[in-house]
């Protein structure tokens, strides 16, 4: 995989808060980590996207399903780092 410009490979809650705020026109701080990005007004297209994009920036092999289970940006960054990282927490 070669590295593209701009393209983060950082999987912390930050950084998810950051990226699912502005598919949802919302403030970061709007959005809680610990809390069901679905309560908010995440849904099935914007998540395929958010997947979309972090696939392309390196994250960890995860699919919609296991995201579904576990919709909150703790969870999140924790399946999303790339293998051999360290886990990011809250």
């Amino acid at each position: 995989m070669t590295d593209t410009p701009g393209a983060r490979t950082d999987f912390t809650v930050e950084r998810l808060r950051q990226d699912v705020a502005e598919l949802l026109y919302v403030d970061a701080d709007d959005v809680p980590a610990d809390e069901s990005v679905f309560d908010h007004g995440l849904d099935s297209v914007r998540m395929m996207a958010l997947v979309q994009r972090w696939r392309a920036d390196g994250a960890a092999e995860v699919d919609l399903p296991q995201l579904a289970q576990r919709p909150t940006l703790t969870d999140w960054a924790a399946l999303l780092a790339p293998a051999g990282a360290p886990r990011a927490g809250a």
